[in-house]
């Protein structure tokens, strides 16, 4: 349960790094700015896809002791 609530968090914390970065148009400025928020979006990126791993390994879990 608690891999499932933890997955939960981060597709929604991930979802809306991406969402911002995508709608506010990508990495802007110049230098080491703008390759931090690259990176950023990279982190929004992972967080959403681990988060969905555990949210997605939860369920098929749940249903296997049932």
């Amino acid at each position: 349960m608690r891999n499932r609530i933890f997955g939960a968090i981060g597709v929604i914390w991930g979802g809306s790094i991406l969402l911002f970065g995508l709608l506010k148009g990508g990495p802007e400025g110049s230098g080491a700015y703008a390759q931090g928020q690259g990176i950023g979006l990279v982190f929004g990126a992972a967080l959403f896809g681990v988060g969905l791993y555990y949210l997605i390994k939860g369920k098929g879990k749940a249903k296997a002791q049932e």
